[in-house]
């Protein structure tokens, strides 16, 4: 080997050692984060695939629960208010659902009863609100049914206030099922049941409060009587002897009053003039007697004349 090869052997062994020197520490470096970031995604993975195993549990545990609750509900159909489908509120005096968007082509078909034989369908609506949430309208029976509408009348007496809800928001879908749960369904009943019970003790009140009104006028009748008979009355004509028809019992009365207190006066009088007489009377008849008791004592005390007595003869002359 020649000596410029040596050298530049030397040169290349003397470079790539500096080299190692200067790389050797930038390597190490990005080799321990290339260990931490493969860690870390690691643990991220670890915690994703967790993660992913508890969603599916709860999916299917969601999944479940919907299921549980679909059962007892049947069929459902949902209308919306548009050209091809919508609900029409008909009032009257048993309010009825004309729905379009729902017929035999839709999935409502006959039923078959107790006995076995085909019976038009049930179905139970609900309502969309205002504010999102969903009411139970109630049960109605399907009657007109054809390939795409059908009518549906309420099993029930339906009040103004529920047919208030039925209007609102026509722009609203409803929503109708073929069946509900048998514990809400009871539940449902025994509300209805409750609604009815109520309803009818607010007519029997309506009623009674009506009776109480119309005696309540006929006592305001009779009381208007009775104060014209107290007060009298402008309009009556007077009758000869009956004052209190005109001029009513109280003016008679007071006017009665004032008579007999006038008669009581005169009936006064008379007595003190009567008690009056019989003091005089009696003054005169003590008088008579006092006179008479002088009488017989002169009587007694004058002499007889021609052997008659002197109390006859004057007795005779007094005669």
């Amino acid at each position: 080997m020649t000596t410029i090869g040596k050298i530049c052997l030397w040169l290349n062994v003397i470079g790539l050692g500096v080299v190692s020197v200067w790389l050797l520490p930038t390597v190490g470096k990005h080799s321990n984060d290339v260990s931490a970031n493969l860690v870390s995604s690691q643990e991220a993975l670890d915690q994703a695939i967790n993660n992913h195993r508890k969603n599916k549990r709860e999916l299917l545990e969601h999944q479940y629960q919907l299921a549980k609750l679909k059962i007892g509900w049947g069929k459902s159909w949902n209308i919306q208010q548009d050209v091809n489908s919508g609900v029409e509120v008909i009032a009257g005096e048993r309010p009825q659902l004309n729905v379009r968007g729902l017929g035999t082509d839709f999935g409502l078909i006959p039923v078959l009863d107790d006995s076995g034989q085909a019976a038009e369908p049930v179905v139970h609506a609900f309502k969309e609100t205002s504010d999102g949430s969903i009411v139970y309208v109630g049960e109605f029976d399907v009657i007109n049914r054809t390939a795409t509408e059908c009518a549906l009348l309420p099993n029930w007496t339906v009040t103004q206030e529920e047919l208030d809800v039925w209007s609102a928001n026509p722009e609203l879908p409803w929503r109708f099922r073929s069946m509900v749960p048998a514990s809400l369904r009871i539940q449902v009943d025994q509300l209805h049941a409750q609604l009815q019970k109520l309803s009818e003790d607010y007519s029997e009140i309506e009623a009674n409060v009506a009776q109480q009104e119309t005696l309540l006028q006929q006592a305001k009748s009779q009381l208007e009587i009775r104060e014209q008979e107290l007060k009298g009355n402008p309009n009556a004509q007077p009758i000869s002897g009956h004052p209190e028809y005109a001029d009513g019992l109280e003016k008679a009365i007071s006017a009665a009053d004032e008579v007999r207190s006038d008669r009581l006066i005169s009936v006064d009088q008379l007595r003190r003039n009567i008690k009056n007489a019989r003091d005089t009377r009696d003054e005169l008849l003590r008088q008579l007697d006092e006179s008479n008791q002088r009488l017989s004592t002169v009587r007694k005390n004058q002499p007889e004349r021609r052997g008659r007595p002197v109390g006859v003869a004057v007795s005779q002359k007094q005669r």
